[in-house]
């Protein structure tokens, strides 16, 4: 897929839940919080742990199953397993995408049926009018965390290298709030409050931004959308230009 679409970000989750998650949040919510923030979920269902996962998304909120292509051992094609019946069946009536690999033997490629939706995965996320690709622009307290992402990149971008807490408070002045919460794209709080350090270490781990002592920056700027702000040409670079001079001016009150 990344050589279909070079701007994107493919993310596994079981390296992000190692590398940068505690316990302050179980290991559902992540899971819930990650599906929010993704295009696409593309599950591979080849052990108990991958059984849980999609039995957690089949049945514990139908919002993500439009987002998901849930990949099955061709095994399992015609069984009558629980697994099949069960949340595969649950997944694929709420709107997922069920295909079959041999994923046992690593054949995933020689799969016409998975080759065939990831190329229309890729077609439509190429596509800017698709569903796909529509984001929010956030105007109050209840923040949805999709269109959160794009927009601190747009920050971090005018005014990298940023602190967090700096990072945080400029985005509240910006939308002229003092606190704001996190909520899904169907309108509805997460399960468990989701903190901005959350995000700062799946963009870290999806190698968008570096942190460094603290400072937030893009490791690839051009691939920041221009959203919340509106600038043409390279008028954000001049914008940032005139950051940069009256930090140096005048310090760090800015």
């Amino acid at each position: 897929m990344e050589k279909l679409l070079p701007d994107i970000n493919v993310v596994l989750s079981e390296q992000l839940w190692e590398d940068g998650f505690d316990s302050k949040i179980d290991l559902l919510t992540f899971e819930e919080f990650l599906a929010e923030v993704s295009d696409a979920i593309i599950l591979f269902v080849e052990s108990p742990g991958s059984f849980c996962e999609l039995g957690a998304f089949a049945y514990a909120d139908s919002l993500f199953s439009d987002k998901m292509i849930v990949v099955l051992d061709e095994a399992y094609r015609n069984s009558r397993s629980f697994i099949s019946t069960g949340p595969v069946l649950k997944a694929s009536d709420n709107g997922s995408k069920v295909v079959y690999a041999e994923i046992k033997y690593g054949a995933l490629l020689a799969s016409e049926e998975l080759r065939s939706v990831v190329l229309d995965l890729t077609s439509r996320m190429k596509t800017k009018i698709s569903s796909i690709n529509k984001r929010t622009i956030n105007k109050d307290t209840n923040v949805y965390i999709s269109s959160f992402i794009p927009e601190v990149l747009e920050i971090i971008r005018l005014a990298q290298p940023i602190l967090s807490a700096d990072l945080i408070q400029l985005y509240k002045d910006i939308k002229g709030i003092d606190t704001f919460t996190f909520i899904k794209r169907n309108g509805e709080a997460f399960s468990r409050e989701i903190q901005a350090t959350y995000i700062w270490k799946m963009l870290e781990v999806a190698q968008i931004v570096r942190i460094d002592e603290g400072y937030l920056s893009l490791l690839n700027y051009s691939k920041t959308q221009n959203f919340m702000l509106r600038y043409s040409g390279n008028a954000m670079d001049r914008e940032r230009n005139r950051i940069i001079c009256r930090k140096y001016r005048y310090g760090e009150k800015v």
